[in-house]
């Protein structure tokens, strides 16, 4: 009796545990990424990225991977006079300076199709950013 309900209880710990995994896959590989040819309207991020695999929802299925990062602005003293902007993009403590994904939500994020120039509206500033998978 005691040896049933062990199997018993094992078969339905494995039963879970695969059908975790399965939605964990079904919903990993039903992402689309944004690329040259995607377009959406604003849309306000409230969300920060999700930490497990550093990708930014910007609404089902549409993620943001990390490689979009500020263009080279001739004057960026607009940046360094918001210290809020300032600290998400050009900081000495962040990793990776520039990037897209640094900046702390709420903001306002939109892309034109068949541009690879993401705008972001944060603080009455548009940002411009740039995939540097050319």
């Amino acid at each position: 009796m005691k040896k049933e309900l062990i199997l018993y209880y094992i078969g339905v710990f494995i039963f879970f545990t695969a059908l975790i995994f399965s939605v964990r896959h079904v919903v990993n590989t039903t992402r689309m990424f944004v690329s040259f040819e995607t377009g959406f309207n604003p849309v306000l991020i409230k969300w920060g990225i999700d930490k497990n695999d550093s990708t930014l929802r910007i609404k089902d299925p549409i993620h943001l991977r990390k490689d979009y990062h500020l263009i080279k602005y001739d004057d960026n003293s607009f940046i360094q006079n918001d210290s809020v902007l300032f600290a998400d993009l050009e900081s000495d403590s962040i990793p990776n300076k520039g990037n897209l994904l640094n900046i702390q939500p709420p903001y306002y994020i939109w892309k034109e199709a068949n541009n690879d120039t993401l705008k972001v509206f944060k603080h009455g500033v548009t940002l411009k950013f740039t995939s540097n998978l050319k």
